[in-house]
């Protein structure tokens, strides 16, 4: 058992492929967590990871992968023929990704239920042992000690090697189910947490985000950030206030979209809230005259189709939100002015070269977006700085 608890501290092998046959009962969907990821007080957005946390059933899932496993501090291995899945603890390598780009648009992955599988956590334990240690010529001064140099030699003398001991603690999972997106194996966040050997705190703020601590006696909720959390409040209840059929979740839901897609496209978050306000007080289903231009952002069916968008895709928020988010950076980059670019979204690109346009919608959107900023600070929320 010994040995075969070594080579797994040993192993470098994550999530090994295998062609074994993996016998999976269901297929389920997981919603996408559109939220911030903290880890010992390092910021991490979701969608940059390549297979991101998800929730299913309620509980927060964590993609075992080498990424995460580098962040948190962990390896894993899996063993298909015995069905078990093994799970070291170890210290952090990094304390952000790699690289930062677009690797999950918010998708909602499809994920397979693996049954009956053995989940086993391992850390390592504190093992130095006590060796003697005889001092000969005690007279001699201190600096003429050589402590460190006579234990190198006592380890040498009786050929010792330090093999670490590990604890070993199986999960029970019979609650929630292990899951499985491609080959990355997913286990609920909560079970590497409490007093488990991993011992991992977490805590959850549905207005900011996800924190976890992996490091001992400190707690999640240092590293929370209220001022982020009181401002994302505050977005949604202007939203809620500005069209009553709103619901908190509803309008939540919006301003993770409007602040992802102002990242994605490095756009003004409240510029494009205040866009969505006049557009269509924030209805998904709004559909104008003319044209018929469609949704929040109120996009022209046939201005998307050019970008393969068809008009049905424009009442899905997520959609309209990202197109009309794109459309807007690629005036402001073309004209670097606010009212020309707003002008151009509004009239086309068309009346600005030829100075026909007006800058009442500029205007329009330029003072609703004060509004909104009178508004979050009049009201406590902040402007999240």
């Amino acid at each position: 058992m010994a040995k075969k608890l070594v080579s797994v501290w040993l192993s470098l092998a994550i999530l090994l492929s295998s062609t074994i046959t993996i016998y999976a009962e269901d297929e389920v969907q997981g919603q996408f967590l559109n939220r911030n990821i903290d880890i010992n007080g390092n910021r991490i957005a979701n969608y940059y990871l390549e297979y991101p946390l998800f929730l299913y059933d309620g509980t927060t899932y964590l993609p075992l992968t080498q990424e995460m496993g580098d962040l948190l501090g962990f390896d894993v291995e899996m063993d298909w023929e015995s069905r078990t899945l093994k799970i070291l603890k170890k210290e952090p390598v990094r304390t952000e990704l790699a690289e930062e780009e677009l690797k999950s648009n918010l998708e909602n992955p499809n994920a397979m239920v693996l049954n009956n599988i053995s989940v086993l956590m391992m850390a390592e334990k504190d093992n130095i042992p006590k060796l003697p240690v005889k001092l000969q010529g005690v007279s001699m001064s201190a600096k003429h000690l050589d402590i460190a140099g006579q234990l190198k030699r006592i380890r040498e003398e009786a050929g010792f090697v330090k093999i670490p001991e590990l604890a070993v603690e199986p999960l029970d999972l019979t609650d929630k189910p292990v899951l499985k997106v491609d080959d990355v194996i997913y286990l609920p966040i909560r079970e590497l947490t409490g007093n488990s050997c991993f011992g991992w705190d977490v805590y959850y703020d549905n207005y900011s985000g996800i924190y976890i601590s992996t490091e001992k006696g400190i707690p999640a909720y240092s590293y929370f950030d209220a001022v982020e959390s009181e401002y994302n409040k505050g977005l949604a209840d202007y939203i809620m206030s500005r069209n009553r059929n709103i619901t908190p979740g509803g309008a939540l839901m919006l301003v993770f979209l409007f602040k992802h897609e102002a990242d994605v496209h490095d756009v003004d978050e409240l510029l494009l809230i205040a866009m969505a306000q006049r557009e269509s007080t924030f209805r998904a289903d709004a559909v104008g005259r003319g044209a018929g231009p469609v949704g929040l952002m109120q996009i022209i069916p046939r201005t998307a189709e050019r970008y393969g968008i068809s008009r049905s895709e424009l009442f899905d928020p997520h959609v309209n939100i990202e197109f009309g988010a794109r459309y807007i950076s690629s005036h402001l980059e073309r004209y670097n002015d606010n009212t020309l670019a707003l002008s151009a979204y509004n009239q086309g690109g068309g009346a600005v070269s030829r100075g026909t346009y007006n800058t009442r919608y500029a205007k329009n959107i330029t003072g609703t977006r004060e509004t909104l900023k009178n508004y979050l600070v009049k009201n406590g929320y902040g402007l999240g700085e």
